[in-house]
């Protein structure tokens, strides 16, 4: 009995199964069924033309560019009023980074973004390694019997009673005090210092003055080590930045005696106790009290002004300083050490306080949601936070994305238009103190950037003077800009002349001159004939968009106003003269950077407009011609600069030709896609997108360069030891090593970066072709 019932059960139940299994195998094909009514319906639909398509269906809106009519709205509404009204309010207090005004500013910048009616706006905070004096530091001057006869200033004149406005100081310098003789070593690169040793000047246990230029702060600092030195001083030259005899500010923009360029010694980026990861409260940090990186030396380091400089140096002993070493002080400089005359015996003492701080610091991340591509992001960012109230750098920046983004938030609200993929604005904390904010930012949320980001727009100083717009930055971008600046109304707002090859029109009135016919009349010849087109500069490692292009390869862009050093009755300068000083106010930019401040709203609209394309195109709007075009231009660079050397050595760069001869075609061939592409097909169109998208991702090298960290473009900056060279840069470096003295090593060196290089090109051929795996 109980074994037939057992039987019975089991039948049942086998019977059970059977029937499950029978309508699981429905299911599926009456799913494949289904599937395949659908893929005809889009294939009917595709084949037919697409007439078929509702305009308001993602299938059409991914297969069709945004609407025309929206590129010359945004473009008028820019307006230079509410520009210049934006950073009167914003220079009302000081920009510290790590300071209470760092957090105020940052919760203002948020409730303006939210009150324009971006999407999403968020403070992100990150805990990070700042710097700052406990007292302020002092330079003096001490007789034989210790008395101090002299005392530099501490803060700039007129700002001796601003409480907000910090004193003179180099940030991440070590604290200490130190006495000894005054050596004056021009800019203080190695080769200054070496140029002293030969004359038989003894630097060991002296402190040195240096002019600003040629070297960056910190390298100054870390050279002077190198050479036995206690201490360092460093100044502005009158003869770049001033008039020695006036009239200097408040009268003109040239810096005044008491003017100061305050900054930070670290030459990396981001976060000092917390390199490649982000700086939040669960990070494992490193002593504070140890912190290491590129620039900082164990001596002391401050920076004074012009007219102290002046004092110090006007009776030092010595040899003359060759005549290259001069500046506009007003006298001939010598070289020291120590004193003569009415200052003889006399000490430099320098005593600095400057504490190392785990402060809090703020991003503001505020985003625009796309409406086909949410999933691909279009970045914008300028840093926040400046030295003394920053007005130029880098609130001029700070200025136009409050406007750009009023402007973009109207017409989305106005539901008459969406940008295809979003948008994302970043309003960086801590920048000054070295890159912080947004590589915090980008460390956070690499894995998604890696994956997502189409571009990255950097506008930090949007105008510094207001003659020319200039554009560094990846050569995919470049033609994106250039067509941009060519609907831009010109700031000079004069009429176009039909002399040379200058037949760019704008569109809405044939008589207005375009910002891109100013951009060529500002170009140096070329050749001795007029320039045809502006100059595209190599991106460099100065703000914001180097975490995103050298470390992330996302292609970047920097725009900015500057001067035209070579027009005629110019003075030139190297940056504007109160860059990093007290004297950087609302005033200063009214009254002689851009008093209406149509400078400020060109490249205003230049952004919006760059930001607009990217958002909206049907395809990416990436210059893969112009960036093959580099790359030839690089082996060329290198064949010119090197080609001796390396023959010499039995170098053969066959390989290195055969790969970028292969990503020129690849690209050629992609191009020829893209002109012929079946606009019909949603999945070619994100398909070609995506090659697009990861192209540069391609030069980055996971394992690194030689040199500062998490710089890993291969194609991209210049050498370490020959700034004027930017063929493949990790080559050009292996090459003049002076360092590497073993020629065996020296060569295993160049081979290594060559074949890295080559095999780097070759796999960005790979992304470009149809399969990615294509021989």
């Amino acid at each position: 009995m109980d074994d037939i019932a057992f039987e019975d059960r089991k039948h049942k139940r086998d019977k059970r199964s059977f029937l499950s299994v029978s309508w699981q195998q429905l299911a599926v094909v009456g799913l494949v069924a289904v599937l395949g009514v659908c893929l005809g319906v889009l294939i009917g639909y595709f084949s037919r033309g697409g007439t078929a398509l509702p305009t308001d269906s993602w299938e059409y809106m991914l297969t069709h560019e945004g609407p025309a009519w929206v590129s010359q709205r945004l473009i008028d509404d820019i307006s230079a009023a509410n520009i210049e009204e934006n950073l009167r309010l914003l220079t009302q207090t000081t920009r510290l980074a790590g300071t209470a005004s760092d957090l105020q500013g940052a919760q203002y910048i948020r409730d303006r973004w939210l009150a324009d009616g971006l999407d999403h706006v968020m403070l992100t905070p990150y805990d990070v390694a700042l710097s700052y004096p406990t007292t302020p530091n002092t330079v003096t001057m001490v007789a034989a019997n210790g008395t101090v006869v002299f005392t530099g200033r501490r803060i700039e004149e007129g700002f001796e009673n601003d409480p907000d406005a910090v004193t003179y100081y180099s940030a991440y310098s070590p604290p200490g005090e130190v006495e000894g003789d005054l050596v004056f070593a021009n800019h203080g690169s190695m080769e200054d210092f070496q140029y002293l040793v030969d004359q038989g000047v003894d630097l060991a246990g002296k402190i040195v003055i240096v002019k600003y230029g040629a070297v960056g702060r910190g390298d100054k600092a870390v050279n002077a080590e190198k050479f036995g030195a206690l201490g360092v001083l460093v100044y502005s030259d009158p003869g770049d930045y001033g008039n020695p005899d006036g009239p200097n500010y408040p009268e003109t923009w040239f810096l005044s005696g008491s003017g100061v360029q305050r900054g930070s010694l670290n030459g990396d980026y981001g976060d000092l106790l917390t390199p490649g990861y982000p700086a939040k409260e669960y990070a494992y940090r490193t002593d504070i009290n140890n912190i290491t990186a590129t620039g900082l030396a164990s001596i002391p380091t401050q920076p004074i002004g012009w007219e102290d400089a002046a004092t110090l140096m006007r009776h030092l002993s010595g040899p003359a300083a060759p005549s290259d070493w001069q500046g506009g002080l007003g006298f001939n400089y010598s070289v020291g050490p120590g004193f003569v005359g009415p200052y003889a015996n006399r000490k430099v003492h320098l005593k600095v306080t400057n504490q190392n701080v785990l402060r809090r610091t703020y991003n503001v991340i505020g985003t625009i949601r796309g409406s086909v591509e949410p999933d691909r992001y279009v970045l914008y960012g300028n840093h926040r936070d400046g030295w003394v109230y920053g007005a130029v750098d880098p609130t001029s920046g700070t200025a136009c994305m409050l406007e750009i983004i009023r402007v973009l938030c109207a017409l989305v609200k106005s539901g008459s238009w969406r940008p295809k993929r979003t948008i994302v604005f970043g309003s960086w904390g801590s920048e000054e103190f070295g890159l912080i904010g947004s590589t915090e930012w980008a460390e956070e949320y690499v894995k998604t950037l890696t994956q997502r980001a189409v571009a990255y727009i950097n506008v930090d100083i949007a105008v510094m003077a207001n003659d020319t717009m200039r554009v560094r930055g990846s050569k995919l971008l470049q033609t994106a800009i250039f067509d941009a600046t060519k609907k831009v109304p010109s700031h000079e707002r004069s009429l176009v002349s039909d002399a040379g090859n200058r037949k760019s029109r704008m569109k809405r009135a044939g008589l207005e001159k375009s910002l891109y016919e100013t951009m060529v009349e500002n170009t140096p010849n070329v050749n001795g004939q007029p320039a045809e087109t502006p100059r595209f500069l190599e991106m460099g490692r100065g703000s914001d968009y180097v975490v995103f292009y050298h470390r992330l390869g996302i292609p970047s862009v920097d725009l900015m106003f500057v001067q035209n050093r070579e027009k005629p009755g110019v003075q030139p300068v190297p940056i504007y003269p109160a860059y990093h000083t007290a004297f950087d106010t609302f005033d200063y930019v009214k009254r002689f950077i851009d008093p209406e401040f149509k400078a400020h709203q060109a490249v205003a609209r230049v952004a919006i407009e760059t930001v607009r394309v990217l958002s909206d195109s049907m395809i990416l709007p990436f210059d893969i011609l112009s960036f093959a075009d580099k790359m030839q231009a690089y082996l060329t660079g290198v064949r010119l600069e090197h080609g001796e050397v390396l023959t010499a050595q039995g170098v053969s760069l066959e390989y290195l030709e055969s790969a970028v001869t292969n990503f020129t075609s690849a690209a050629v061939r992609l191009e020829r896609k893209i002109e012929d592409v079946n606009k019909l097909n949603p999945l070619d169109v994100r398909a070609l997108n995506d090659k697009l998208l990861y192209l540069e991702r391609a030069f980055i090298d996971p394992l690194g360069l030689p040199g500062p960290p998490f710089l890993w473009h291969v194609a991209a900056g210049f050498s370490r030891f020959n700034s004027s060279s930017a063929a493949f840069p990790s080559l050009t470096d292996a090459i003049l090593d002076d360092s590497i003295m073993n020629p065996e090593q020296r060569l295993d060196a160049i081979n290594k970066r060559l074949s890295v290089i080559t095999f780097i090109i070759q796999s960005a051929a790979s992304i470009l072709t149809e399969a990615g795996m294509e021989s």
